[in-house]
């Protein structure tokens, strides 16, 4: 087993290690015709995601009775088997009605009891109480009664993280010994409670559930820093990247096109967006064209088993589709982020693995795009690719508009007035190249343009300064990681940090 990473009492205290046990497999389709799965049933979709959390009461059961230096009180074995099955049925209601996170982020499987004597170990018995549940497992929550070993016994056992609602003597004994033996704990401390630990858990569990539908007829990505080894992605971090052709996605989407009922779907689907836009600035039957695009996507995605998704413009534009089917890809990653789904523009993974990121800390969506320097103290980001979820996925949508990516009058974007917004707080990170490192900012937000005007291209900017004194610093920093930036509203550089290091990754905050 390989050494991972570890939080050992919350979120400001990490222990580095190296490797995750999730998988990638870089595929490529062969274009071969699938059946057409509903749009919308798409494969460990992000929202559908819950991590598994096994309670685990441990307690001891003497073989007889005596004092000591171990016990200075003493009891029968039946007495202490009665008091200690009480403790766990109390144990056990408290669960039910005090909620260990959202019931659409953590699913509590059944509580179990398990005894040992003075040995201190579990016996094979304790042990199989806990083999039922383990393929649905992610993790043991355990309240530890009796002895620091059996927490780690359970958790080495089934290879599993091991969770502790407190920080006590016997927590921080259980803590040194399973990060010594290569394993994963983690506990609660002052800086962060058991709700947010599990919460940075299913986070990851989404992470690495994470399978990217890539269409490339394998043209090199016009970002050359984006991540390019899929393989090496696959060994460390557990992102998915199935790559299709473009004859496959050609063949969809014409296959829509000549659909009649599918076209009216499209029709209405685009009515509604227009319905609740503040403004257009496209006809809808361009509209209508967008939405004809997502659902061919959608349709993809679910074909392969996908809940992410790229493409590179540089290689998508020269193709002539665009122009034949009067679309871009920028709405797509709009409609995609307002379900927690990661879409990054130009084939670029690292802005899609840090839009992962931050998207399961926040539950917000992002924006995305081009940074560059403005005067000396802030820089700007700039893409037709922000989202209406930006307050939350469960708030109402912010304002937008859809504008005209095309002189020609077509290629449906939206634009969103980000100032126009309470929160000035932004969060911004990118991985690296190499997927080994992340960089976090903690900045404001102090203008935005692209609002109440007919623009064309990437028009949509958000301009962010950073902390006093290291704008400069920060843009220098970001030499070494790319250019593509991803932010969200509010400050979650402590989360990004944690949820950085708990999937393996080197995090380098500036805040």
């Amino acid at each position: 087993m390989k050494r991972r990473t570890f939080l050992a009492s919350g979120l400001g205290s990490i222990v580095a290690g190296a490797g995750a046990d999730g998988l990638l497999m870089a595929s490529e389709s062969d274009g071969r015709p699938a059946p057409i799965a509903n749009s919308a049933d798409i494969a460990h979709h992000p929202r559908d995601i819950r991590l598994c959390v096994k309670p685990v009461m441990t307690n001891i059961i003497h073989s007889a009775v005596w004092q000591g230096p171990c016990r200075w009180t003493s009891a029968t074995p039946e007495a202490e088997r009665a008091g200690a099955e009480r403790r766990f049925a109390q144990w056990a209601e408290q669960l039910k009605t005090k909620s260990l996170g959202r019931a659409e982020d953590v699913r509590l499987l059944e509580p179990v009891h398990v005894t040992f004597s003075e040995k201190w170990v579990l016996d094979p018995d304790a042990m199989a109480k806990l083999a039922a549940d383990n393929p649905q497992t992610d993790v043991f929550f355990i309240y530890p009664d009796g002895s620091a070993r059996a927490s780690y016994e359970i958790g080495n056992t089934f290879k599993k993280p091991v969770v502790f609602g407190f920080n006590n003597c016997r927590t921080a004994s259980i803590a040194g010994y399973t990060l010594a033996k290569g394993n994963e704990v983690f506990v609660a401390g002052h800086d962060t409670d058991l709700t947010k630990i599990l919460s940075l858990l299913r986070a990851r569990k989404v992470f690495r559930q994470t399978k990217v539908l890539y269409p490339t007829n394998g043209v090199p990505s016009f970002s050359p820093d984006t991540v390019w080894d899929f393989d090496d992605l696959q060994k460390r971090l557990g992102v998915a990247v199935t790559t299709i052709p473009y004859r496959e996605m050609s063949a969809e989407m014409e296959r829509l096109l000549g659909d009649t009922d599918e076209g009216r779907r499209s029709q209405e689907a685009a009515a509604e967006l227009l319905r609740k836009a503040d403004r257009a600035f496209l006809e809808e039957r361009f509209v209508t064209r967008s939405m004809v695009f997502d659902r061919c996507i959608r349709n993809l995605m679910a074909r392969h088993g996908c809940n992410a998704f790229t493409i590179d413009c540089f290689e998508f534009c020269p193709s002539l589709l665009p122009q034949k089917w009067l679309v871009v890809p920028c709405l797509q990653h709009a409609l995609f982020g307002n379900e927690g789904i990661a879409s990054s523009c130009e084939a670029d993974f690292g802005i899609l693995l840090a839009m992962r990121l931050l998207m399961s800390v926040s539950d917000k969506s992002c924006h995305q795009g081009n940074a560059d320097p403005r005067g000396d103290d802030a820089f700007r980001i700039n893409h037709s690719a922000p989202s209406m979820k930006m307050n939350g996925f469960d708030k109402p949508d912010l304002p937008y508009q859809l504008g005209r990516f095309c002189e020609q009058g077509w290629g449906t974007k939206a634009v969103i007035d980000f100032m126009n917004n309470e929160e000035k707080t932004v969060t911004v990170a990118r991985v690296d190249p190499t997927a080994t490192k992340l960089l976090v900012l903690k900045g404001t937000l102090v203008g935005s343009s692209g609002w109440g005007k007919d623009l064309l291209g990437c028009s949509v900017e958000a301009v962010i300064q950073p902390p006093p004194g290291r704008a400069d610093e920060f843009m220098r920093r970001r030499l070494a990681y790319g250019n593509h930036l991803p932010w969200v509203f509010g400050d979650y550089a402590k989360e990004m940090k944690a949820l950085g290091e708990m999937v393996g990754l080197s995090v380098e905050v500036i805040s």
